[in-house]
């Protein structure tokens, strides 16, 4: 229709047009579409094998997969509201299938309606390639008009006055930029400039010379802009009187305040384009002016509200020309309950679930395996049993439950320190001291192993800045990167690390250590875990740390002798 053909012209020359048209494009293209059962309840079930797995993977791009064959059915969808889906040497090694517009296909029929051939024409003005009925076949998908369903609606129907009236503005102001004169005139009197050698008659205005070289000075800054000749002011003698008495004056030609006047009408009508079209308005207009948690809850709905209704019609379209015919026509004994369906889980933003599955799994409320799922933990990282099993030793200080035997009670803790006056205080303190040290030193290397972790989960915003830590240790991986890398991929060391003294935590708490004191070691722990993010080998725990537990230790006592 005569509509369409605007809108894929004006796709074509409008910046904002262009960008938006290719925003059902993107999101489509990371969709997985598969044959589901459709129950009396309305609840799917993905079919895994059989016919409607076979002939829906039959649809396939020329070069495999389904992205292209997506992307363009959200970008016509968007544009003229249909499109076809073609399939060509059906049948054979080289079946491939794309979706193309109405004036890439000519389907020849003869009398009676039926297809006798079908030409695939790429590009314009060839002559395209023939395929039989047999060889080739097309299928229309379209968005149905409410006033007719046979014809097609799309969002770009209603917003073409407003595309051809942004063009219009453009070709204003590129007009108003080539054609104002900004360099004015210099006028020199005629006094002070040698007369011509061969003065020319003015009896023809075409010949006069003012006339002739004032009009070969503006075309030259039409046509070669960026020249040195446009750059240059035209300069014109005339006799003195008129001029002035300093011999010489520059005229301007135009006013800089009036210049652009139509930059404020362009903004008009992208406002209306943003809210015209079938999209965020935030998306065409931009994030910018949109606070961090306002931009996440919109990219957050953006895929409900929008994407998921596209890629159900897509998948409706499907079903319905293509997979249940097949089906029946194969004799699919349930055909009527076969449905095309996606998963987006590449498309939506999963929400951060970090803080919830912490405190679950603290309350013994969540498996290891779930609580790996809501970190976004792979599950190749999950400890053995026997690392399990050590981690159970620190934390319940059981040597036993690794093999090894402390000659005593596996539930007492280190001695006391000795009296003040002894000179041997502080290395029984040390030694009292060195479970708790132990536990810290844990405690920093697994705050290294978590930052490794969380950057590598990062890997989306910078592929190339990771490569230098493909091979080495989760808790290398901050030191093999760099603080510039981080910084460029916006993570904080703080935040990075934040968690990983938590176990230590724990465990201070079953040693006896109030609350109030093991919360301040965790967090010197973790502190010095940032600092020291990028030292290539594993850091000592700060020198006064000993002294920090100890001190922790006596007012842990002494609260408990309060309360007694």
């Amino acid at each position: 229709m005569t509509w369409q053909q605007r809108a894929l012209e004006y796709i074509d020359l409008v910046p904002e047009l262009s960008y938006a048209s290719r925003f059902y494009s993107r999101m489509l293209k990371l969709i997985d579409v598969y044959p589901a059962h459709l129950d009396d309840m309305g609840r799917l079930t993905r079919i895994s094998e059989g016919a409607p797995v076979e002939l829906l993977n039959r649809i396939q791009d020329p070069g495999g997969g389904r992205s292209q064959i997506l992307g363009n059915f959200g970008r016509l969808a968007f544009t003229t509201g249909e499109g076809n889906l073609f399939g060509r040497s059906l049948g054979t090694d080289d079946e491939s299938w794309l979706y193309v517009w109405n004036d890439e296909i000519e389907v020849k029929t003869d009398g009676q309606g039926e297809a006798t051939m079908i030409i695939h024409k790429p590009v314009a003005g060839e002559d395209g390639k023939e395929y039989s009925p047999d060889d080739a076949v097309v299928y229309r998908f379209w968005t149905p008009h409410p006033r007719r369903s046979g014809e097609a609606d799309s969002p770009m129907r209603a917003a073409l006055d407003v595309a051809e009236e942004l063009i219009i503005l453009t070709k204003s102001v590129r007009s108003t930029a080539v054609t104002r004169m900004t360099n004015g005139i210099v006028a020199i009197a005629q006094e002070i400039s040698p007369a011509p050698a061969e003065p020319i008659g003015d009896e023809d205005p075409l010949n006069h010379p003012f006339l002739e070289d004032f009009v070969n000075h503006i075309t030259a800054q039409v046509e070669d802009a960026g020249s040195a000749a446009a750059s240059a002011p035209f300069v014109f003698e005339g006799p003195g009187e008129f001029i002035g008495p300093d011999m010489f004056r520059w005229v301007q030609t135009h006013d800089p305040s009036t210049d652009y006047m139509e930059r404020d009408l362009r903004k008009e009508a992208i406002d209306r384009l943003a809210f015209g079209l079938d999209m965020p308005p935030e998306i065409l207009k931009g994030l910018g002016s949109t606070n961090h948690w306002a931009a996440m809850q919109i990219l957050h709905d953006m895929w409900r509200s929008h994407g998921a209704p596209m890629a159900e019609q897509f998948c409706d379209d499907l079903n319905e020309t293509y997979l249940r015919l097949a089906l029946r026509q194969d004799g699919y004994p349930d055909w009527r309950n076969v449905v095309v369906a996606f998963d987006d889980s590449r498309v939506t933003i999963k929400v951060d679930r970090g803080e919830d599955a912490d405190r679950a799994f603290d309350r013994g409320q969540i498996s290891g395996d779930g609580y790996r799922r809501l970190k976004n933990i792979p599950e190749e990282y999950a400890p053995s049993e026997d690392e399990h099993r050590e981690y159970l030793a620190v934390k319940l200080r059981n040597p036993q439950l690794i093999g090894a035997d402390n000659g005593g009670n596996p539930m007492d803790g280190p001695p006391p320190p000795g009296p003040e006056g002894d000179s041997g205080r502080r290395t029984r303190v040390v030694a009292a001291a060195s479970v708790e040290l132990g536990a810290a030193e844990m405690a920093l290397l697994r705050c290294r192993e978590l930052a490794g972790i969380r950057i590598r989960q990062k890997e989306k915003l910078c592929p190339d800045c990771l490569k230098p830590a493909e091979a080495v240790a989760n808790a290398l991986v901050a030191s093999a990167v760099g603080p510039e890398v981080l910084q460029q991929m916006e993570l904080d060391p703080v935040r990075l690390v934040r968690g990983g003294a938590d176990s230590f935590r724990a465990l201070l708490a079953t040693w006896g250590f109030h609350d109030a004191q093991a919360a301040p070691l965790a967090r010197l722990v973790e502190t010095h875990a940032a600092r020291t993010l990028f030292e290539a080998a594993h850091p000592r725990l700060p020198d006064n740390f000993v002294a920090h537990v100890e001190s922790a230790r006596e007012f842990s006592h002494a609260e408990d002798r309060i309360a007694v």
